[in-house]
């Protein structure tokens, strides 16, 4: 099957050049030409002008000097604040003529009430081609990062945009990025499409995993008829069906015991995972095996759960589930901060009530484990007064457990990613967390019900304990759906494009750097 192009953009690694003055203080980038080097001026903490210079496709610069005064030299392709070309991308903050269109800078940082673009990047380079602008690659700043100041210089080769941030600390700096235009990246392979869910027109909270090498999915719930704005009513399902490998059809396998969609799924060797769910009428408190037996979808029960839950999430460490949030059986839907454990190698299995994280409750979280540690980020907390439901508060933090440890509260995410893939993909080296697109919760009633949901990608990374963004976009984001790891591939089939909205999509993601 054909892949669809997916963009994939330079991510640029920023240098520092020295401390500024502030975000909000002149700098300017210009080539100078006599000696085939870059040259950067700004004014220090000191309020000195000083600038440094390094040769053009180089990355060693020089220790930042007393710029002379009233020195003019050879200088050509700076750039400084302009109007806006009646064209420009939202968030243009200077722009150069070039022999065909403009090059640019712009704010790629999320604004409420305007659909988020990809990439969601503090700082994106960009070029005006035929009536239109197109991005060639970001700064690698943390993806909420304000940026002051910036300026531009280029060559046929090669542009640099230099920009005043706030660093670590609160000291404001000097950065520079370079971008080489031939050494440009090739459109990404690392996406490719499988064939898509039979059951027309996709689900969200499908419960997916793999046996057997055989990708196995369950239940779910769509709107098959009317949107929900429009009254439509949910509809929940009992199929099951498989995609074994190298077909290019999935095959119906079988029925789980009754409707079923939003349980917490993981992959074991013995089978899939599913813990609790729902039917729209009652919510569940057992667990259910699915075990590929070579021409159907076996299924044997699990260990009951401590109490009902729904729209948990679970992940898998050291041959143990870890089971977190989901909101709780009845009226009014409150979510919970349910955190279990299930050890798969005990000859007696049981769940067992942990200690949970030391912040709100919540479901629809994402979760996954790495590194010996279980990562639960996001979600939404909802409450109760007065036997009703609170408004949902959407979760823009993070934490992490050790098993024989504690909680530690990690960096929040620079926005929220409630029911993003989950679990979510990880690599081991580098140790990395990656969550896919999710529902920022600024957006929430802001944007039309018919807006796509982000297709950004970030991580958290282990060990610089920060996040960041990827380099490439999502080809069809959704949330409420699995991600599931098949070998070196991370499968995503199907689930919710927008409010009340699926899709047949699968995809399948090798995460190459």
């Amino acid at each position: 099957m054909e892949n669809e192009r997916v963009t994939r953009l330079n991510k640029l690694t920023a240098q520092t050049l020295g401390g500024s003055a502030g975000i909000a203080g002149p700098v300017q980038a210009s080539l100078h030409q006599a000696s085939d080097c870059w040259r950067v001026a700004w004014t220090n903490p000191s309020g000195v002008s000083v600038q440094a210079e390094c040769p053009v496709g180089g990355n060693v610069w020089s220790q930042p000097q007393a710029a002379p005064v009233g020195a003019k030299g050879e200088i050509s392709g700076a750039s400084s604040a302009t109007e806006a070309p009646a064209n420009a991308p939202n968030g243009l903050l200077t722009s150069l003529a070039l022999q065909a269109g403009r090059a640019g800078l712009r704010s790629g940082r999320r604004v409420v009430s305007v659909p988020p673009r990809f990439p969601s990047a503090s700082l994106v380079l960009c070029r005006e081609e035929s009536g239109g602008w197109r991005d060639l690659a970001f700064a690698d700043e943390a993806p909420e990062q304000e940026i002051g100041s910036v300026a531009l210089a280029v060559t046929p080769d090669f542009w640099l945009a230099a920009y005043l941030v706030v660093g670590p600390g609160g000291r404001s700096v000097c950065r520079v990025v370079q971008l080489a235009l031939r050494l440009s990246r090739p459109p990404s392979t690392t996406w490719r499409k499988l064939p898509p869910y039979p059951q027309a027109p996709g689900m969200a909270g499908m419960m997916v995993g793999v046996h057997q090498g055989v990708l196995i999915a369950a239940g779910g719930a769509n709107f098959p008829d009317v949107h929900p704005w429009d009254g439509g009513k949910k509809s929940i399902y009992p199929e099951i069906y498989v995609l074994l490998p190298g077909e290019t059809a999935w095959r119906a396998a079988g029925h789980l015991p009754g409707r079923r969609g939003y349980g917490a799924t993981v992959s074991l060797p013995d089978g899939v995972l599913i813990a609790g769910g729902e039917d729209g009428d009652q919510v569940f408190q057992d667990s259910l095996l699915l075990r590929w037996d070579g021409t159907k979808v076996e299924i044997i029960a699990g260990p009951p759960l401590p109490a009902p839950t729904t729209c948990a999430v679970a992940t898998v460490l050291n041959g143990s589930v870890y089971l977190s949030g989901g909101y709780c059986a009845g009226a009014p839907r409150v979510s919970q901060s349910f955190f279990w454990r299930l050890d798969w190698t005990a000859a007696a299995r049981k769940w067992e009530v942990l200690p949970t994280w030391p912040g709100p409750t919540r479901a629809l979280a994402v979760t996954a484990a790495v590194g010996g540690a279980v990562y639960v980020v996001s979600g939404i907390e909802i409450g109760a007064v007065a036997g009703k439901e609170t408004p949902g508060v959407y979760l823009k933090d993070a934490y992490r457990f050790r098993p024989g440890g504690a909680w530690e509260k990690l960096p929040e995410p620079p926005w929220t990613v409630l029911a993003a893939a989950c679990t979510a993909p990880v690599t081991e080296n580098p140790a990395r967390v990656f969550m896919l697109g999710g529902v920022d919760g600024r957006q929430a009633g802001k944007l039309p019900r018919v807006c796509p949901l982000p297709d950004d990608i970030i991580y958290f990374d282990v060990e610089r304990h920060e996040w960041r963004h990827w380099a490439e976009r999502w080809p069809t984001p959704v949330v409420c759906t699995p991600a599931v790891q098949m070998g070196s591939e991370w499968i995503i089939a199907s689930g919710e494009l927008m409010a009340g909205v699926r899709t047949t999509d699968v995809w399948a993601w090798s995460i190459k750097d």
